[in-house]
């Protein structure tokens, strides 16, 4: 009985660590297709959802590709913005625009770093966005 117990004790830790290669490997791929996206110095807009709001930056989940990474509040160029703690939002000074847990976004990439295993993004500009749906449908022969 006990070597059975050992035996089960055994697949138990190896398929847990079969898991996390899995894991690891996909996190790693996707590192991958983040950083090309830089190289190619054409990024891809993204759809993202705000996941959490600190003081700074925005957290922001890519639910097409499940990744995680942070909007700077340096990258939110067009105002000041102050976190509002008790609201857990950030509130442009000038503006008052307002960003809070489940707010929709679009965001293209601006660094990764493999080693910590991070991406950084930055809010695209509803001109940047529109201006490249219109160049891929171009591309498509679409338009």
């Amino acid at each position: 009985m006990a070597e059975i117990a050992s035996i089960a004790e055994h697949i138990s830790a190896t398929e847990r660590t079969a898991a996390d290669a899995e894991i690891d490997a996909s996190q790693t791929k996707k590192l991958e297709f983040f950083q090309r996206q830089l190289d190619t110095r054409n990024p891809q807009i993204f759809r993202a959802a705000i996941i959490d709001v600190r003081n700074y930056g925005l957290m922001v989940e890519l639910p097409d590709a499940l990744v995680t990474g942070l909007v700077h509040v340096s990258s939110l160029v067009e105002d000041f913005y102050l976190f509002d703690s008790a609201r857990r939002q950030l509130i442009g000074r000038r503006s008052r625009k307002r960003f809070s847990v489940g707010d929709e976004l679009s965001v293209f990439v601006v660094r990764v770093d493999a080693f910590k295993r991070q991406v950084d993004f930055a809010i695209a500009l509803a001109s940047d966005a529109s201006r490249k749906a219109r160049r891929n449908k171009k591309r498509s022969g679409i338009i």
